[in-house]
């Protein structure tokens, strides 16, 4: 048997968002029971809602059976809690944009300023309202999706130091939460 064949038989998937029983989805902070049951000489993981977890028979060692009708033998099992879902804060893109849009018209050489642009620039390419047409000599050129609009932003270094208080002034005017990412980079997924 191979490395690779021996690394697959004994992954375990990790938790699932809905109970392997019933299908419903777990909520915030829901107790469920997890447990490992072996099928077909494989581990996989269960996540079982309690009424359903209570529907096994007592004292048998069977999960109860998933979506198939199957109900295969507890290896092991669990009692464990959903991990608290987080109410993300909607973002008022609209004020964003006419940030943006004051900051382009009004531009200036002041480096905490260019630095600002250039974080909003990226902003705003992750909601997509600005797309990433290329960069130059320092310069960063981006269309505007409002009106086709093709303009060049100073691409300043940013220490990871100033991205920090600068992510914590734009959560704080724009009432959201920013993404991380190191000095001069976007964040994961941003452009």
């Amino acid at each position: 048997m191979s490395t690779v064949q021996q690394q697959d038989e004994w992954k375990i998937q990790k938790r699932g968002r809905a109970c392997t029983g019933c299908a419903l989805k777990f909520k915030s902070e829901e107790e469920h029971y997890s447990g490992i049951v072996e099928v077909e000489g494989r581990f996989e993981r269960r996540d079982v809602c309690l009424p359903c977890w209570a529907k096994k028979p007592v004292g048998e060692a069977e999960a109860p059976a998933d979506a198939a009708g199957r109900r295969p033998e507890i290896f092991s099992f669990w009692k464990t809690r959903m991990p608290k879902i987080e109410q993300r804060r909607l973002e008022d893109i609209a004020a964003m944009v006419e940030f943006f849009k004051k900051l382009v018209e009004r531009p200036s050489e002041e480096p905490s300023r260019q630095k600002v642009t250039y974080l909003m620039a990226l902003l705003l390419a992750r909601k997509r309202r600005v797309k990433l047409a290329g960069s130059k000599g320092g310069k960063l050129r981006l269309e505007k999706t409002w009106d086709g609009e093709t303009i060049e932003i100073v691409d300043p270094p940013i220490t990871d130091a100033e991205l920090s208080d600068l992510r914590t002034q734009m959560e704080a005017i724009f009432e959201m939460e920013l993404g991380t990412g190191s000095a001069g980079e976007p964040p994961a997924g941003s452009i």
